[in-house]
């Protein structure tokens, strides 16, 4: 057995992964962009749109589950049995979606693709989750990064050799289902076997438990786009791509404080466990801490240096809506340290309250659109961001509260307890 790494060591690692990562993502819609046409931009980023949601509905986010269950309620091998039934299940779902829709040919099969792709990338994910658990990021960090490069080398080499997307996806594929092979499988197994269990039983429990969870990704996941979807609703395509791209920005330091609070998830989910509330609750301060001040510290930077850095980015047309990134990247004075605030809410396992949540916060979105994007424009926009997430940070915080307050309850009634016995019995 490894021994485990310090949350310093293991957040560095996160952190250097993730944005490694989030990159050579970007990078093969640059690729695609500079060596197909458009229409191949167009047909990857609706493949993309097609899967997400699906996926993040059949994931059950079973990994967070597994990370965050320190009483070892079910064991790796029943989250990793249910986790092969529900990529199963995706692909069957997705496959469904194509042909009620009734897509061109060429682009169902892209859909279709994506689709499978995700097969190997959600067996890796559950996979991880043993190494998250056990506190070893750097693992997961060279996966994450074999993974990104090497799939940008294989996909560009591809799609410049052969015209096709359809190819570079499908050598895509080939490079997930190897590194799931012979990397993560190998490095797991070092933690013990990964032989999945279908106990029908377990798998109901399991499913009953995160389901939630699911229902909340997909939530999550309409919430982020929501803005955009009525954007170009209500102003246009030119308006959504303003608006987009500088959204996106805000998105790319989400990824950040998501690669910071993942390391954290398995130490505050022991904290609660043991009963060590002073414990979970410091360290959960020091999480909101941190979200805040990157939340501030990007809200100066873009003040300060907003306009220059939309110019660099992006182009000088960009640079005239330097007052709308300031006004977006407020929001993330609310949504970074939610963020943080949502690995506290997980990790005491109660679940249930997730997409009653994830529901307030859609519906959150939905008004603040319809109401400020036709008096304000973009601006609207902006402004039914920064409401969502305080929203969502408000939210949390009461959930949280109410659940401490339970906690706090359920011990002195214990304590009360005891000490009445022992008086019976002395």
């Amino acid at each position: 057995m490894l021994k485990k790494l310090s949350l310093k060591t293991n957040m560095t690692w996160t952190l250097a992964g993730t944005i490694i990562y989030s990159f050579t993502q970007w990078l093969l819609l640059i690729v695609i962009a500079k060596l197909g046409t458009p229409e191949m931009v167009g047909q990857y980023a609706l493949g993309l749109a097609v899967t997400a949601p699906i996926i993040m509905l059949t994931e059950m986010r079973l990994r967070l589950s597994l990370v965050t269950d320190a009483k070892g309620s079910f064991g790796f091998n029943h989250y990793l049995g249910t986790r092969i039934l529900s990529v199963l299940l995706s692909l069957l779902l997705i496959l469904a979606v194509v042909l009620i829709i009734g897509y061109e040919y060429q682009t169902s099969i892209i859909i279709i693709l994506i689709g499978i792709a995700k097969l190997p990338e959600s067996l890796s994910d559950i996979l991880l989750g043993k190494l998250h658990k056990y506190e070893r990021m750097d693992y997961i960090t060279i996966s994450s990064i074999l993974k990104g490069v090497v799939t940008v080398i294989v996909f560009s080499w591809i799609l410049f050799t052969t015209n096709s997307l359809i190819m570079a996806i499908i050598g895509q594929i080939v490079v997930w289902t190897m590194t799931l092979v012979f990397y993560d499988c190998l490095i797991v197994k070092r933690y013990g076997t990964i032989k999945p269990s279908f106990n029908m039983m377990k798998v109901k429990q399991l499913v009953k438990l995160t389901f939630p969870l699911g229902i909340m990704g997909l939530l999550t996941t309409l919430n982020t786009n929501l803005p955009s979807y009525l954007v170009e609703y209500f102003l246009g395509k030119e308006e959504l791509g303003y608006f987009v791209a500088l959204l996106y920005i805000l998105l790319a330091g989400s990824r950040v404080v998501n690669a910071l609070r993942q390391p954290a998830a398995p130490i505050l989910a022991s904290l609660y466990e043991e009963g060590n509330i002073k414990g979970f609750n410091k360290l959960l301060y020091t999480l909101l801490g941190i979200g805040a001040i990157i939340g501030a510290l990007g809200l100066l930077f873009t003040y300060i240096f907003g306009e220059l850095l939309l110019t660099i980015i992006y182009t000088p047309s960009y640079a005239m809506y330097s007052g709308l990134f300031v006004a977006i990247m407020f929001s993330g004075l609310f949504s970074y340290p939610a963020a943080f605030l949502g690995n506290g809410v997980l990790a005491t396992r109660h679940f249930k309250s997730q997409p009653y949540l994830a529901a307030l916060w859609v519906l959150t979105s939905v008004i603040g659109c319809i109401l400020f994007i036709p008096i304000y424009g973009v601006y609207g926009a902006a402004i039914a961001v920064i409401l969502s997430s305080f929203v969502k940070l408000l939210s949390l915080y009461l959930v949280l509260l109410r659940i401490m307050k339970k906690e706090r309850k359920s011990t002195e009634d214990y304590e009360e307890n005891s000490n009445l016995i022992k008086e019976v019995m002395y």
